[in-house]
């Protein structure tokens, strides 16, 4: 195993492996809960300061929370069990399943409750051993993703210092506030220097009161684009320099948004023509620009198309690549991280888990770095699926989670501080290198660990299971052209700057910027955005939206002392009204599939016709993930999540 010499004897420096767009590097002083943390200020983005989430993770890993040992479930609850005990088990079921029923039966369930890329990817190594199934990961910005590299070849966009030097931010459906304090830090010095700032958000935020709002009807933000750029090709003018220099399919784009009027688009997304013109204009005078793009805006029907449109207005004014919406794209051999070779690559989609654990699909499923059981849509399905007494489900975790709740053999995972791994952000160019700082809590093994034990009782003698995890990311990156040190310099230096190409550099069939995309069409979607919106459902007329809070992470880093009893769904002043309803009132919320009774809280943030919850909210009875719908995107899949309807019904009222 490779050695660090980037600790110093009081001074421990971390990685952040939180699914954060930040990447903070933490620097960590003493051990146990009464360790504290703080931001790196040499890091060229942490710069000193971090979240009130990290601050809290000395108490998270050393809370009562904590799985320390091996546990199997019996009639009489869970039973501590050695190592050995459990992986026997856990190997003899699996040997099982696939006698009696073949490997298309297993499915290996992860997500980013870890993000370094060793303990992600690594125990996927199991997954193809076996021929099992993994999940397509669905439930966040794949969609976004793929809409961005049909017009633009990889994905990346803006990084920090480009938002740093913008002369206008426009912050379209996202709250950095809450979810990146990095970024927000920068809107907020931008603000001070007299950067205009437009925040497109139906719900009003901490970040929106950084500059202009507007407050644009849910599910509706492919058409104000449209409009935004109807105004630059029709009356203002584009840059048709840089578009012929630098693009291909423009006429086409353009007869495709003349056909979406102004006085369409103020009747559809309620935003004035007035207000539309005046972003047009400052996206053409005011270069370069940043659109920074927000996740929960893509989670819509047409969240994914919304962002293909977004991210062309740069491309109509001359500024190369001027969004942000995820920077992941990098050369890293993930297909030799996760050992792809040694079988077939069977997927299953996110969002399908529920309803397929539910209806008997599967006879083993294998979680980590996830709590399905609250995070998915339609979650009360996957709670109702893990409870089949013909599916043996094993959880490897940090935490006594839902998830690990309900399973039938519980594994002690090792959390951030106690494991070593490299972790790159989706945001910054930077690749991180986190050292083990602490010996581990109890039992507590790596992902990667487990694995490796498994492959033993199971008898696969492949040597990708020998393979020592660093010596592993040694061979996925061995041929990238963005990192250019070896990584024994990562580790020696704790992070180093990923090399992206040129942001003029397009990875299109052509070279250029695709307004009409030739690997759309291959794929079998439209060549142009598609243009259409949500509109207002009688039976249930609340939209459902959810979103992070600056305190708390969603659901596996949480404190019991910092969670609220219950939560509330949040509602409108003018709904509260008509309604009669006070804030502490009963209600009962139906979707059309699953109810919930929650206390509503009114706040002044949301306009009618919208609800809100923090994401995986629990309520009286049920969950927010219970409500929200499943239903995909035609882009990869997605979800839609923010797109989700309800009605609501007094139970109880105090007026």
């Amino acid at each position: 195993m490779l050695k660090s010499c980037w600790n110093l004897p009081t001074q421990m420096k971390v990685a952040c492996q939180r699914d954060c767009l930040d990447g903070c590097v933490l620097i960590l002083e003493g051990e146990g809960s009464e360790a504290s943390v703080r931001g790196d200020p040499d890091h060229q983005v942490t710069r000193g300061f971090t979240c009130p989430k990290a601050l809290n993770f000395p108490r998270y890993y050393s809370s009562g929370r904590r799985v320390l040992y091996p546990h199997i479930r019996t009639v009489n609850g869970f039973k501590r069990v050695s190592w050995d005990q459990a992986l026997d088990l856990i190997a003899s079921k699996l040997k099982e399943v696939v006698r009696e029923h073949g490997p298309q039966e297993i499915l290996v369930f992860n997500y980013s409750g870890n993000t370094g890329l060793i303990n992600f990817n690594y125990p996927l190594r199991l997954a193809y051993a076996l021929n099992a199934y993994r999940v397509h990961y669905t439930i966040c910005d794949e969609a976004g993703e793929l809409a961005l590299e049909l017009h633009y070849g990889m994905r990346y966009g803006a990084f920090p210092e480009d938002l740093e030097r913008a002369e206008m931010v426009v912050v379209w459906g996202a709250n950095p506030a809450s979810s990146s304090v990095h970024a927000y830090r920068i809107l907020v010095d931008l603000k001070v220097r007299g950067v205009p700032i437009w925040v497109i958000d139906p719900r009003r935020t901490r970040t929106s009161l950084l500059g202009n709002y507007v407050r644009i009807k849910p599910g509706t933000d492919s058409l104000l684009a449209a409009g935004i750029s109807w105004y630059l090709i029709n009356e203002i003018g584009v840059d048709e320099d840089f578009i012929s220099k630098y693009t291909v399919g423009f006429e086409e784009y353009s007869r495709h948004i003349s056909k979406y009027t102004p006085e369409l688009v103020e009747k559809v997304t309620g935003v004035p023509k007035r207000i539309v013109r005046e972003l047009a204009e400052e996206y053409a005078e005011l270069k370069p620009s940043v659109t920074y793009i927000g996740v929960g805006m893509q989670k819509t029907k047409y969240g994914a198309e919304a962002v293909r449109i977004i991210s062309l207005i740069p491309a109509l004014v001359g500024v190369h690549r001027g969004f942000f919406f995820c920077n992941s794209s990098r050369d890293f051999d993930t297909a030799y991280l996760q050992a792809r070779h040694l079988g077939e690559d069977r997927r299953v989609n996110m969002l399908d888990v529920p309803s397929m654990l539910s209806s008997g699909r599967f006879k083993f499923l294998y979680i980590y770095n996830s709590n399905p059981a609250v995070t998915l849509p339609r979650s009360d399905l996957f709670r109702k699926g893990m409870r089949r007494e013909d599916l043996f489900s094993v959880v490897h975790d940090v935490m006594w989670t839902e998830t690990a709740e309900l399973a039938d053999v519980v594994l002690p995972a090792t959390g951030m501080f106690e494991q070593e791994d490299f972790v790159a952000s989706w945001w910054h160019p930077y690749l991180a290198y986190s050292p083990k700082v602490w010996e581990p809590l109890g039992e507590s093994r790596p992902n990667w660990w487990v694995v490796q034990e498994l492959s033993k009782k199971l008898g696969i003698e492949t040597p990708e299971f020998k393979e020592d995890p660093i010596r592993a990311f040694e061979g996925a990156v061995k041929g990238s052209m963005m990192l250019r040190v070896p990584v024994e310099e990562v580790m020696r230096r704790g992070y180093v700057r990923l090399e992206y190409p040129p942001k003029h550099e397009y990875q299109t069939p052509s070279g250029r910027i695709e307004f009409y995309s030739s690997t759309a069409e291959r794929l079998g979607y439209s060549p142009l955005p598609v243009l259409e919106w949500e509109e207002v459902d009688l039976d249930y007329p609340y939209v459902l939206i959810t979103s992070s809070v600056p305190k708390r992470t969603s659901s596996q880093d949480a404190m019991p002392r910092d969670l609220p009893v219950r939560d509330h769904v949040h509602i409108s002043c003018e709904d509260a009204s008509k309604l009669g309803l006070k804030s502490g009132d009963l209600v009962l919320i139906r979707s059309p599939w699953s109810e919930a009774i929650s206390t509503v809280e009114i706040d002044d943030s949301l306009p009618s016709g919208v609800l809100w919850a923090r994401r995986s909210a629990k309520f009286i009875k049920g969950t927010v993930n219970d409500l929200l719908q499943d239903e995909k995107q035609v882009i990869a899949g997605g979800n839609s999540l923010n797109s989700s309807r309800v009605s609501i019904e007094v139970l109880v009222s105090g007026s």
